[in-house]
């Protein structure tokens, strides 16, 4: 009878805990480490605490992967998407917690065979060992592999929860405060400023690929399965069908292959506003119900505002009445206004904070801010000064048991 991989994701809780065990046994003497610095794994057999020498360094290139089995212990499936399986598990070295990505085959070693290794998932290995030096985006330390070919998974840093998942603490009357709104929006906009320095674009930002570490209110841009290089200017088509629908931005919706950054940048502003009112601020329902929900609260393109729009392959089919950059406005204020009163249960938000937030969302992606430019804006230097938001739940519930202070504009009124 073949053995049962204790990393298959059809493999019971009982097999599961009783190879868990016989695995603690083989690798107990096993000592491992990571050091970035020289971008190699050090590993060597029974190393005590009092051994001197410094055990040798995993060179992959050389070597090859190391053994899933051998190295980390899995303690829980988390979650699991279009791409792959994500695993929390443990460093069997050091006791570190870790997430394992495992990257799905569809029909195994049979697409092996005719497809070769997933180029989705080629593309993402690449973009996340090129970008991972930033602590603003998820972090690869190696790749480990199992018995079977179809058995290869990227370990990455772990994370407790996403930023949608974050933010469902965070209701009214727990909304974000100004200067914590300020801090995620300053560490998304620093990890997308290096990814677009680096020629990449992440096609697929939302809340659900934002991760948050809870101790201490860091975020990390994930899930770069749909990342690309880019030109300057675009040098050639690119598929149009990226970016979940919430978040997609109207040059794609109407067809545009030669875009830019600036699809990120509107992903940005999505965002932004779903912090501010905790909900997606655009939930369309198709790709024409999102178009009608877009120029429903920014207006529809005129020859002014957008003077490329006609040229864009969609821009005959469907047709809107032009709106000028007034009736833009006004609208935009009903959504988001200035200063806004305790009814609107939302973050407050000023008028730099208005500003950068059309900016963000401009309809034009020419005119659209760029992340760079978004840092420099003088949001994040007037007024309160952002910080790190607080996502710990112990310690939210204690600063919620221990005030009972409504916040407006971050003046405390009893």
């Amino acid at each position: 009878m073949a053995k049962r991989d204790r990393w298959d994701s059809s493999s019971s809780e009982d097999e599961d805990n009783t190879k868990q065990k016989c695995s603690r046994k083989k690798v107990s003497h096993i000592v491992a480490a990571y050091d970035s610095n020289k971008g190699g794994i050090r590993c060597s057999t029974k190393i005590t605490q009092n051994d001197v020498n410094l055990p040798p360094y995993h060179n992959p290139l050389l070597q090859g992967c190391r053994s899933v089995y051998d190295t980390y212990d899995r303690i829980a499936r988390l979650s699991e998407g279009t791409y792959g399986i994500v695993w929390k598990a443990k460093d069997l070295a050091t006791n570190e917690i870790v997430a394992l990505k495992q990257i799905k085959f569809e029909d195994q070693q049979q697409q092996l065979k005719v497809q070769g290794f997933p180029v989705t998932a080629l593309r993402e290995i690449n973009v996340l060992m090129a970008l991972s030096s930033h602590e603003n985006i998820v972090s690869v330390r190696e790749m480990v592999v199992g018995n079977d070919a179809d058995k290869v998974f990227m370990v990455m840093e772990f994370y407790k929860e996403d930023l949608q998942e974050a933010m469902q603490r965070r209701k009214y009357p727990n909304v974000l405060r100004q200067a914590e709104l300020k801090g995620i929006m300053q560490q998304i906009l620093k990890g997308v400023h290096y990814m677009h320095s680096k020629w990449f674009m992440h096609r697929d930002l939302k809340t659900s690929n934002i991760l948050c570490h809870n101790s201490t209110g860091r975020v990390a841009l994930c899930d770069l399965g749909l990342a690309r290089r880019f030109q300057d200017p675009p040098g050639k088509n690119l598929t149009q069908l990226v970016v979940t629908l919430h978040y997609r931005a109207p040059e794609l919706l109407f067809g545009e292959m030669r875009y830019t950054p600036a699809v990120d940048i509107w992903s940005i502003g999505c965002i932004f506003g779903e912090l501010i009112k905790q909900e997606a601020i655009m939930q369309g329902q198709g790709e024409l119900d999102q178009i009608d929900k877009i120029f429903s609260m920014l207006g529809a393109p005129s020859e002014v505002s957008w003077p490329d729009f006609t040229k864009l392959p969609n821009a005959k089919i469907f047709r809107w009445r032009p709106s000028s950059n007034q009736e833009n406005l006004v609208r935009l204020e009903k959504v988001f206004p200035i200063n806004p009163p305790p009814h609107f249960k939302q973050t407050f938000l000023d008028a730099n904070g208005r500003d950068l937030l059309c900016k963000l969302l401009a309809l034009n992606p020419k005119k659209r801010i760029s992340a760079r430019e978004a840092l420099e804006h003088n949001y994040f230097t007037e007024g309160i000064l952002p910080m790190n938001p607080n996502f710990s739940e112990d310690d939210f519930n204690k600063l919620n048991n221990s005030s009972s202070t409504l916040q407006i504009g971050e003046v405390g009124i009893t």
